[in-house]
């Protein structure tokens, strides 16, 4: 039987054994807070003390301190989950300590001035889900065992913008987590790995702009049907429009230009409802545009140019409210550009030149697009008058249509467009008096509107901000310009200019190169 002071001493060491557990319990948080930023000062020390990282100090690494330095991130136990460090002008390699980190779940160190190699260090984050070395300077070739190395929960790798070399490890299919893959704009090599149709929960995939092997885009890609994102420009592809692709149906946008791809567009490619943008320019595509069964009603850029296909535009075009960017210029396409594009109420950008398009310009455009800003419809056989309301919503401000059969004059409402930087209407049929108002526009570079019939004189003085003037062969009249302070080139032959030229010719047009006042009626000598 236990003494009463037996039974003393044993509460008093339950008591004192408590207090020290308790005491411990209230430590080891401040005791992970100050690892976790002793972690992080060794990151800053290792990036050279960047000043972008002053607030990162020693003196404020108290148990929770940490947690609100800038570009940090903690969870409820106060370890290190994110450090997005975006843009801060970070340089060397990304250090080893990174790796201490044992609970980060999200890097992001793109658009900085990191350089070494792929930083296997980060293998020890095992926590790591999303990984952005984007933007940097980091090169040599990506290791073998990457996709065994990174954590098997990781679903973002955004490796873009670098200066990788060597092939993509077949490996990477092992991070079978993985969303986002991002590996363009470096200098890969070899075929593009068939073993990438394995990610099946790849939801964006851009592998644009690397020098691979040609070949063509791997038949097991048609694995991939939760991609929202394709983007496979300029990666040295061949032979037929992947076919598979019109089976996509979460594709919205399709990035497959600058290759050497042959055949036609597949007709299921229209059928694609969440497709948003399409670009294929630069191709050898061939053939009509067969869009029956048309469902890509939220387009909003199409670019075809650059390729060898024939046929109508499609009238379908003109039906997509969405549509900024329509480009189908250096085809075949014929018949008449549809009256509807003239009603597309996002329009941007409309080229379609180097094509046989024949009829007018639809008559309602530039009215009813607020952004309206280039249009180019060069060499063609288009006739008719140029539509008064191209700079109706006051966007314009490139404008080609030259090698054409326009006629008529040339509308002052265009002529009084104040965004109209460059305008071209050379080599057509327009006559009439130049209006006198496109001499005050204040941001003009370029006009060029040789070869026509059109009459009308210039201005002592020119817009400041003119570049080129080419006004050969028509019939001006009066007296050349004595002041043009921006101008390069001036080319005004055929023409029936008068009087005198002006003796200070060089002291008004003082950038002048070219100069053309051949067959005028023109006396003096050029000083």
């Amino acid at each position: 039987m236990e003494t009463p002071r037996r039974q003393r001493a044993y509460c008093l060491a339950i008591v004192i054994v408590a207090t020290i557990l308790c005491h411990r319990a209230a430590a080891q948080p401040a005791l992970v807070g100050e690892m976790e930023a002793a972690q992080l000062l060794k990151i800053k020390r290792a990036w050279g003390n960047p000043p972008a990282l002053g607030a990162w100090s020693a003196a404020a690494s108290a148990a929770v301190a940490h947690c609100c330095w800038p570009y940090v991130g903690c969870d409820s136990a106060r370890l290190v989950t994110s450090l997005a460090l975006v843009g801060i002008n970070l340089t060397g390699p990304v250090p080893d300590a990174v790796g201490g980190l044992s609970s980060l779940a999200h890097l992001d160190v793109s658009d900085n001035y990191i350089d070494g190699t792929f930083p296997t260090v980060l293998y020890r984050c095992r926590s790591l889900l999303y990984l952005n070395l984007s933007h940097n300077y980091i090169g040599g070739e990506l290791p073998d065992d990457i996709g065994h190395g990174l954590g098997p929960n990781l679903s973002t790798l955004d490796l873009g913008v670098n200066e990788f070399n060597g092939t993509i490890p077949v490996s990477v299919s092992m991070l079978q987590n993985l969303r986002y893959l991002v590996l363009d704009s470096n200098r890969l090599t070899g075929a593009i790995p068939a073993e990438l149709g394995e990610l099946t929960n790849l939801e964006t995939l851009w592998l644009a702009n690397n020098p691979f092997h040609a070949g063509e885009l791997p038949a097991s890609f048609k694995n991939l049907t939760n991609l929202t994102k394709l983007w496979a420009a300029n990666c040295s592809l061949t032979g037929d429009f992947p076919s598979y692709l019109v089976k996509m149906p979460e594709l919205e946008q399709l990035y497959l230009n600058n290759n050497s791809l042959t055949g036609t567009i597949p007709p299921g490619i229209w059928g694609l409802k969440k497709l948003q943008r399409f670009l294929v320019h630069m191709n050898n595509l061939t053939g009509d545009l067969v869009v029956d069964g048309f469902a890509a009603m939220s387009l909003q850029v199409i670019y075809l140019s650059d390729n060898n296909l024939a046929g109508r535009i499609p009238e379908v075009f003109g039906r997509l409210e969405n549509l900024t960017h329509l480009s189908l210029f250096q085809n075949n396409f014929t018949g008449e550009i549809p009256v509807s594009i003239g009603h597309l109420p996002s329009l941007n950008i409309l080229l379609l030149d180097i094509n046989r398009l024949n009829g007018t310009l639809p008559s309602e455009l530039g009215k009813h697009s607020s952004t309206l800003s280039v249009v180019m419809v060069d060499e063609n056989d288009l006739i008719g008058p140029i539509p008064e309301g191209m700079c109706a919503r006051g966007q314009l401000w490139f404008f080609s249509a030259s090698r054409n059969h326009f006629n008529g004059s040339i509308p002052a409402s265009l002529a009084k467009c104040d965004t109209l930087v460059d305008l071209n209407l050379g080599s057509n049929q327009l006559s009439g008096k130049v209006p006198k108002a496109l001499w005050t526009l204040g941001q003009i570079e370029w006009v060029i509107l040789d070869n026509n019939r059109l009459t009308g004189s210039l201005p002592v003085r020119m817009p400041s901000s003119l570049v080129r003037l080419y006004i050969g062969n028509n019939q001006f009249v009066g007296r050349i310009p004595m002041v043009a302070v921006a101008l390069l080139h001036f080319i005004a032959e055929n023409n029936t200019f008068s009087g005198e030229i002006p003796a200070n010719l060089a002291y008004g047009m003082p950038l002048l190169q070219r100069l053309n006042l051949a067959n005028n009626k023109l006396s003096g000598k050029i000083g």
